[in-house]
């Protein structure tokens, strides 16, 4: 069967943890992901950030950080599977690693998912407010906007044949308050639920928030030296304008800067990503028992430090300038995880 690609909305509520009809083939992989971009008054040029995960990956075990994760998901019952709670806090001038990152149960109801781990972690949905708790110390509450589609809750179903593929919900802004120790905090957050059920290839991602309103996103997955897709999508805040060919360059090896530019008839873009800090995740295991894989997972909380929007037919320009403060994250991937 193939099914082609299709965005629509999503009634997040009902469908972010609804797993009970997805194929959960050997090496099949579902993940709940959040970005909290958190204000950050001491330093506002290095905005505090913290990811957490709750994942599952049917295989019987996988090497993530040098943590050896042991899954057993025979069982038939889709409430209660082997995963993992994993997160990093940067908090504002050390990156905290593995703050998170252990395997345990994974409680699965209507509207939450829990994780029995040491610090436990729970993300749960009250119609367009989404709650995420780590211990007693972190508590966020993003609320999804009422704005333009592209802010607000997706649904991606790309192409699959005989029920291999991938699909994703996303959210790619909300307004977010909370607590970390005490403390009140506010910012924004990304949120996406992916499930994919074959060999992912590597890739440069990026998700951006500019203190406008903007979004800035880009994806860019490759496989040997060659793009698979070259899409970057930017809202202005108020119209959305989707560019392809993209071009990204990595410069540097410890924090990178990546350069990137991209274009469609009537615009072009170009921009500079500038990360402050890093964390990775790198996952190894034997494929049938024998054949070696690794994929090294990077993470850059990141700026854009330059930015250029260009009406190729009237000249008009948008620039960072125009659209604010900006707080981010970039991924880069090396490997692949079969």
């Amino acid at each position: 069967m193939v099914r082609t690609s299709k965005i629509t909305a999503v009634d997040t509520e009902k469908q972010v943890f609804d797993i009970a009809d997805e194929p959960m083939h050997r090496g099949a992989w579902w993940w709940w992901f959040w970005l909290f971009f958190i204000d950050n008054p001491a330093a506002p040029n290095k905005p505090r950030q913290l990811m957490i995960l709750w994942s599952i990956k049917n295989v019987s075990e996988v090497d993530c950080n040098y943590l050896k994760i042991r899954a057993d998901n025979t069982s038939p019952s889709r409430s209660m599977l082997d995963g993992v709670a994993a997160a990093w806090y940067f908090d504002g001038e050390k990156m905290h690693h593995n703050f998170l990152l252990e395997q345990c149960n994974l409680h699965f109801k209507d509207r939450s998912i829990t994780a029995t781990s040491t610090l436990p972690a729970s993300y749960s949905i009250t119609g367009r407010k989404h709650s995420v708790q780590i211990g007693l110390d972190f508590e966020f509450i993003s609320v999804e906007n009422n704005g333009h589609a592209f802010t607000g809750p997706t649904y991606n179903s790309d192409t699959y044949y005989a029920k291999r593929g991938y699909s994703i919900i996303r959210i790619n802004h909300l307004k977010m308050s909370g607590k970390i120790r005490g403390e009140n905090v506010g910012g924004s957050a990304y949120f996406q639920r992916v499930f994919v059920n074959t060999p992912s290839p590597p890739w440069y991602w990026g998700i951006f928030h500019f203190k406008s309103g903007a979004v800035l996103s880009y994806f860019n997955p490759y496989l040997f030296g060659r793009s698979l897709k070259k899409k970057v999508s930017f809202f202005d805040g108020k119209k959305l304008h989707k560019l392809k060919n993209l071009r990204i360059t990595r410069i540097g090896a410890g924090l990178p800067v990546f350069k990137a530019s991209a274009e469609n008839k009537i615009h072009r873009i170009e921009f500079t990503v500038k990360s402050y800090s890093h964390s990775n995740w790198t996952f190894k295991r034997k494929a049938l028992g024998f054949i070696p894989s690794r994929l090294v997972y990077n993470e850059y909380p990141s700026v854009i430090s330059d930015l250029k929007f260009t009406n190729k037919e009237t000249g008009e320009t948008i620039t960072h300038r125009d659209l604010g403060p900006s707080v981010g994250n970039a991924e880069h991937t090396t490997g692949a995880l079969l």
